[in-house]
């Protein structure tokens, strides 16, 4: 199970499905809670508790704009026990939510031209996308291909085509694999997949002047990447987010230069800062010696400032506060007024000594 340094506590406001196999979840922010700051595009973490054990942590893309502060959605294809669990959820039901995470992010001031390529439930980071477009009454021009199997199973297909009608520049285009498509609009809809010739269409020949945001199963990707290869767009330009939901996490290829030079400016400058920080530290260290004791210098000098102090001291006229050590073979001359001094190596510093006057010893060797 994947964990997650930072979660936030969100309460579950509704839980719906808006399509045979499509959930919504609503989530309310507690007042407080900090909201998530996140951007369109990217997605997080949720956890909960289950038969009062916390769950597993999954990821899902965001849906919600990130101008929606109070609250935040996510949409999922309800398969497997996980999602199962999340359909089952009741209203006031604690949710965690670490994140946000990825790279796969829509940028106003920078991708003025785009067509967003979405395969089944890889719709979901363009609704964020899409929401926060329309909030922001942006004059980016966006196009939509959105594949998905029936016309029955569109999750969001209304509100696309609401926004559409508001904002002419955010265009929609559905690609129905399967079945009928009279429930579209049949100015917006194609059959089968999405086609280079509906590419060359949508983007009127123009590869290189916009970019490319494609996301849904690992399949759908990598036919996508391949046709726009083919058609002359370049790998700088295209933006990819491999999406499956069996997986604890979701990739983002990041094909675009500049978040690639950023995200490696900041690896090297926090890589730079620990080496200097470790290079100042060893600095401040004092330096140690590989002197061992002995029987004439029994501690060990650990540091040059002690080596320093001893030279100083050293320097210093022998005073009657200071002796020397004797060596093993000399015997001390008690009548002596004044001894003399021995050489040695180290010298050793003691208080004035007063040498005690010899005693006269009893017949049993008691000394009196």
């Amino acid at each position: 199970m994947l964990k997650y340094l930072l979660m936030l506590t969100y309460s579950v406001q509704e839980s719906k499905k808006i399509t045979e196999s499509t959930l919504l979840l609503t989530l309310q922010r507690d007042e407080s809670e900090r909201p998530i700051a996140f951007q369109p595009g990217q997605y997080a973490a949720i956890s909960f508790e289950r038969r009062g054990k916390p769950s597993p942590a999954r990821c899902f893309s965001i849906v919600s704009s990130p101008t929606d502060q109070h609250m935040l959605q996510f949409s999922m294809r309800v398969r497997g026990r996980f999602t199962t669990s999340l359909s089952k959820l009741q209203p006031g039901d604690l949710v965690d939510i670490g994140g946000p995470y990825g790279g796969f992010v829509f940028d106003t001031t920078r991708d003025k031209k785009a067509v967003f390529l979405a395969g089944g439930i890889g719709i979901t980071p363009f609704m964020s996308m899409m929401r926060y477009l329309d909030t922001l009454k942006a004059e980016n021009d966006v196009t939509l291909l959105y594949s998905c199997a029936t016309q029955d199973d569109v999750p969001f297909g209304d509100e696309l085509m609401d926004i559409q009608k508001r904002h002419p520049n955010l265009k929609v285009m559905f690609v129905v694999g399967n079945g009928a498509t009279d429930k579209l609009p049949q100015d917006q809809v194609a059959t089968g997949r999405i086609s280079p010739e509906l590419l060359d269409k949508v983007t009127a020949n123009d590869y290189k002047g916009q970019k490319f945001f494609i996301c849904g199963p690992p399949v759908f990707m990598k036919a996508m990447v391949g046709v726009l290869s083919r058609q002359g767009a370049p790998q700088g330009n295209i933006l990819t987010e491999a999406f499956t939901q069996s997986s604890p996490k979701q990739t983002s290829i990041l094909r675009s230069w500049p978040a690639n030079v950023y995200a490696l400016g900041a690896i090297g400058l926090l890589l730079g800062s620990l080496v200097i920080m470790v290079s100042d530290l060893l600095k401040a260290l004092p330096p140690t010696t590989s002197l061992k004791p002995t029987k004439t210098a029994p501690f060990l000098i650990t540091n040059a400032r002690q080596q320093q102090l001893d030279q100083l001291v050293n320097t210093i006229p022998p005073s009657p506060s200071v002796i020397t050590a004797p060596s093993s073979n000399q015997n001390i001359n008690q009548n002596t007024a004044n001894p003399q001094p021995q050489a040695s190596t180290t010298p050793i510093y003691k208080s004035p000594i007063t040498v005690a006057p010899t005693c006269q010893t009893t017949p049993s060797g008691r000394c009196i």
